[in-house]
C-alpha cells in the first residue's frame, strides 16, 4: 500500500564496535563456563570411580578399574554448556566460545610455565602425544557437537540436545580411543561400549535442567525454539 507522503523513519542499525562489544558480552559466561567444565574434569582426572562390579559381572571386558576416573564421568559437562550456548546464540558463538575457551587455557598454560609455577609441561598434565589426541578427540567433538544441534533444533525439543550431546560424546570417545598409541583389540572394544553408555546416560540425564532451563534460556530471535 502507499504510504500517502509520509516520511518513513530510516530503522539505524547497530555499528561495528556496538555489536562487537555486544558478541564480547555474550561470550562471557559460556567461556568462563567451558573452562569451568574442562578444569573440574582436570581437577578429578586421579580420582577413580569404584569399580562398577555389575559391569564385570555382564562380561570383564567391561572392566573399567585401570582407567575410569570422575574427571571422564564430569567430562560430558562440556556437551552440556554448548548445547545451552548454541540454544541462545547460535552456532557461530557456540564455535567462537569453544575456540576462546581453549585459547584462555593454552595461555594459562604458558603463563604457569613462563612464571616457573610448573616446571614441566608432561610431569604436571600430561605426556605431549597423550594431550595431542584429547585435544584433537574434544575439539572434534564440540565441533560435531555445535553442528549436529544447529541442525536438529526445533521441534521436539529434545531433540537437537539429547542427540548433539550423544554424537558428541561418541565421537570423542571413538577419536580419542582409536589412536595409534592404543591396540586395537577386544578390550578396547569393551571400553567403548562402556563409554557409549555413559554418554547415552549424559546425554538423557542432561534433559532434566535442559527442560527446566528453558524459560530461562530462550533463543533470541533468528534461533529456531530448540
Amino acid at each position: 500500500m502507499l504510504d500517502r507522503g509520509v516520511d518513513r523513519i530510516p530503522v539505524s542499525r547497530p555499528g561495528v564496535f556496538s555489536r562487537f562489544v555486544t558478541a564480547v558480552i555474550r561470550l562471557i559466561f559460556p567461556v568462563i563456563a567451558l573452562v569451568a567444565s574442562f578444569a573440574l574434569a582436570f581437577s578429578l582426572r586421579d580420582e577413580p570411580v569404584p569399580q562398577l562390579v555389575f559391569l564385570t559381572d555382564i562380561d570383564p571386558l567391561f572392566d573399567t578399574s585401570d582407567w575410569m576416573n570422575w574427571g571422564y564421568i564430569v567430562l560430558p559437562l562440556v556437551f552440556f554448556v554448548l548445547n545451552l550456548t548454541s540454544r541462545r546464540y547460535g552456532a557461530a558463538l557456540a564455535l567462537t566460545a569453544s575456540l576462546l575457551a581453549w585459547l584462555l587455557i593454552a595461555g594459562g598454560i604458558v603463563w604457569l610455565l613462563h612464571a616457573g609455577l610448573i616446571e614441566d609441561f608432561e610431569a604436571s598434565f600430561a605426556p605431549y602425544a597423550l594431550a595431542g589426541s584429547f585435544l584433537g578427540a574434544i575439539a572434534f567433538a564440540q565441533l560435531v557437537n555445535i553442528l549436529l544441534f544447529d541442525w536438529l533444533r526445533g521441534i521436539p525439543w529434545w531433540k537437537a540436545p539429547f542427540l548433539a550431546a550423544l554424537f558428541g560424546g561418541l565421537a570423542f570417545s571413538v577419536v580419542f580411543n582409536t589412536r595409534p598409541a592404543h591396540v586395537w583389540d577386544m578390550e578396547l572394544g569393551g571400553r567403548l561400549a562402556v563409554e557409549a553408555a555413559l554418554h547415552f546416560s549424559w546425554a538423557l540425564a542432561q534433559l532434566l535442567p535442559t527442560y527446566l532451563l528453558r524459560s530461562a534460556v530462550r533463543p533470541l530471535p533468528g534461533f529456531g525454539g530448540a
